[in-house]
This record gives structure tokens, C-alpha cells and sequence, in this order.
């Protein structure tokens, strides 16, 4: 695999910043490594999850079949570093494939694979954006990155990447305190061999396009 060389934090995209969107950060993220080749996004509908349908843990016990199931992306786009980074959000809309999101899973120039450090918070009550800024360093040995609300809960990016290894181990990592992160999440990622952050909205289900509240 290619050596993983440090970020370059002076970005010629952006700087993180406060309120910056998702899809802003995702390509200061790209730009900081000029080692990645491809991008790759997916498409999906927006519905409520089951987590939101099996309110309480009895229903969500009669529902194992439910809980199994994972719905599959309608689209599935592997974009070249240029042209992602030329890309704006208008244009990834106006592809009108559902809801897109960002996969952790990247490209790099000499073919293999590499993962940009991402994670959706699904916290149970009483855990603090505190909480989760101590868990995601304690994580990341405080490497940069953002924390972003997504309208209902929280995404983190880091700037930063990760061996296919050392992805799994982090993934691991971010469920084992069993407040911050929904399990479903983590087995679905872990199932696919990447993870997904949004980067649009959807205005029935998913009317808040993340932006960042917390840079690190």
C-alpha cells in the first residue's frame, strides 16, 4: 500500500470552518491528500430507519427480520479526484438519484485502498457533544477533524487516512463504550467494507444538510 502521508492543512479548497456543509468538508478532506485517485459516492432513498419504526426494545425484539435487512444503494458513482473536487452540490443534486452521501472507501494512485476516518453518532441520552469531541480523540490521538450535527444527531470526519486494518479497528473502537453509536450502524458498515456520511437532504426525512460546530 501507498506510504499515507500527513494532511496538508493549509488547504488550497478550504480551511475547515464553522458551519461549513458536508459536502465542503469532504473536499477539503480530498484535497488535503493528494495521494487519492477516486471518490466514491452513492445514492439513496430517504425513509424512516428501522431504529425510528421499533420505537421500544419488545418491538424491536419481534422484528429480527426487520433488523436484518439492510437497503442497498440505487446508485453507486466512483468519481476521479478532479472531478469531485470541481464538482459543486448543485450539480451532485441535480443527478436526482435520491439522498447522496460520501463512502469512507477511496482510491489511492497506486491502486489500493485507503479510508477517510467518518462515524454517525446515534447518542443515547446524556451524552454531550463533550462526550463525543473526548471519545473521538481519545480514538483518533487528536488528529484534526470536524464534528458536524446532521440536523437529528452528529457526523465526524477526520483529516486523515486510514489503512483497510486500520479502519476496521476504528470502526470497533467507536462501539465498544455502547452510548455513542448505534450497532446497526457499525454492522452495516462493517457488512459493506465502508462507511457512509450524507451529504444532501431530503426534505420529507433528512431536511438538514450537516454543517460543522466543532472544528478539532
Amino acid at each position: 500500500m501507498e506510504k499515507l502521508v500527513k494532511p496538508n492543512l493549509v488547504s488550497t479548497y478550504k480551511k475547515f470552518k464553522l458551519k461549513q456543509i458536508s459536502f465542503d468538508i469532504a473536499k477539503t478532506i480530498v484535497e488535503s491528500h493528494p495521494q487519492i485517485n477516486q471518490v466514491q459516492l452513492i445514492a439513496h432513498s430517504a425513509q424512516i430507519n428501522w431504529r425510528q419504526l421499533q420505537s421500544t426494545n419488545q418491538s424491536k425484539s419481534k422484528d429480527i427480520l426487520g433488523a436484518l435487512h439492510q437497503e442497498r444503494p440505487n446508485t453507486i458513482l466512483l468519481t476521479e479526484r478532479s472531478d469531485f473536487l470541481n464538482m459543486s452540490i448543485d450539480e451532485l443534486v441535480g443527478l436526482n438519484h435520491g439522498v447522496w452521501s460520501i463512502t469512507s472507501k477511496v482510491v489511492l494512485r497506486d491502486d489500493s485502498i485507503a479510508h477517510l476516518p467518518m462515524m454517525n453518532f446515534h447518542p443515547e441520552d446524556g451524552v454531550t457533544i463533550e462526550d463525543i469531541e473526548a471519545l473521538i480523540k481519545a480514538i483518533s490521538g487528536n488528529k484534526p477533524g470536524v464534528i458536524l450535527s446532521s440536523g437529528r444527531y452528529f457526523h465526524y470526519y477526520g483529516n486523515y487516512l486510514l489503512s483497510p486494518s486500520e479502519w476496521k479497528s476504528f470502526m470497533s473502537k467507536f462501539l465498544m463504550p455502547c452510548v455513542f453509536v448505534s450497532p446497526r450502524y457499525i454492522g452495516h458498515r462493517l457488512q459493506d467494507s465502508y462507511a457512509t456520511l450524507r451529504l444532501t437532504s431530503d426534505a420529507r426525512f433528512k431536511p438538514t444538510i450537516p454543517y460543522a460546530i466543532k472544528l478539532l
